[in-house]
């Protein structure tokens, strides 16, 4: 290990002034030493280069695209061409971190023992009502493949605020190529299978909910484009020894959530013939089992009564 391995601390940014001085100083605020922050603004049409001059610190660096690049286009601009640490963590722009120590703690866990290319820890999610805490696992140490493999339990989920991983791996991986919702799980999935996942039993930062984050889009053409990233993660696991059956019965566990969750974000907008249309255009990834234990579960017909109700009444 080198004693102070870099950390960058990416923070991609777009139209969020009301948010990026809580997410600079919390990532200034960490205790690990050898440490960047570099904000990528995406071209804001706001104060987001003012609120981020007022900080004055050497570690800081920020930097504004000249013109909008896109989320997924300015998360890999970040990558590959701004950062220099060894190690990477994303934040987004509307985020925050808690735990001053995550950096120190999560470089202390990646070198625990060799191969280790992501340290996963947990985080809040702030809504207009109120904080939702996560459910924690202890701090342990899997393979990829079984990571992967436990992927339907949410607490092995990946939060990108959350979640360091290992630079060179990652540029190797080809991160961020598909520009989806959820570009994140598809890069970081693909990395866990070429080495080892570390969970960090601590919760380390906030995840901003206000209406306007990309994994809450409820266009059911972009819900469908985002369930390819199960194509490409799973088509890398299906070369690194893992049995099909197991990998066939982990990918259905998982997809199952995923598809209700969709569906209820599609439900959000009142389009029940979207939600008929998000499971036949998904169906080749999502496949029979998982669309007929939908379409057997009551709160599919639930939700299309109540919307259509809605609409009558209107």
């Amino acid at each position: 290990m080198n004693p102070l391995p870099k950390v960058s601390i990416l923070i991609p940014t777009y139209g969020q002034q009301d948010f990026i001085s809580s997410a600079v100083s919390s990532a200034l605020a960490q205790s690990y030493p050898n440490l960047e922050v570099i904000v990528v603004d995406d071209a804001s049409p706001d104060q987001t280069a003012e609120k981020v001059a007022a900080f004055r610190d050497h570690r800081l660096r920020y930097v504004r695209n000249a013109q909008n690049l896109g989320r997924v286009k300015n998360y890999r601009r970040a990558l590959y061409e701004l950062a220099t640490g060894e190690w990477v963590v994303n934040l987004d722009g509307d985020d925050f971190y808690i735990d001053p120590d995550f950096i120190s703690k999560a470089i202390e866990l990646a070198y625990s023992e060799p191969g280790i290319v992501i340290v996963s820890a947990r985080r809040n999610v702030v809504t207009a009502t109120g904080t939702r805490e996560p459910l924690l696992l202890d701090t342990t140490v899997l393979s990829g493949k079984e990571a992967l493999l436990r992927y339907n339990d949410q607490r092995y989920h990946f939060s990108h605020l959350a979640t360091l991983y290992h630079r060179p791996s990652a540029l190797a991986c080809d991160f961020y190529r598909m520009d989806v919702i959820s570009s994140d799980w598809e890069s970081l999935l693909r990395l866990a299978l070429k080495g080892k996942v570390a969970y960090l039993g601590r919760v380390v930062g906030c995840w901003n909910l206000h209406g306007d984050n990309a994994s809450l889009n409820n266009c059911w053409r972009d819900l469908v484009d985002n369930l390819k990233i199960w194509e490409s993660i799973y088509q890398t696991a299906s070369v690194m020894e893992v049995p099909r059956k197991t990998l066939g019965r982990a990918r259905n566990a998982t997809l199952l959530p995923i598809t209700f969750r969709d569906l209820s974000l599609i439900f959000k907008g009142g389009a029940v013939l979207d939600a008929f249309r998000y499971l036949h255009y998904g169906f080749p990834i999502l496949q029979t089992s998982v669309v007929l234990r939908i379409l057997v579960h009551p709160y599919l017909w639930l939700k299309c009564g109540i919307n259509i109700f809605r609409r009558i009444v209107r």
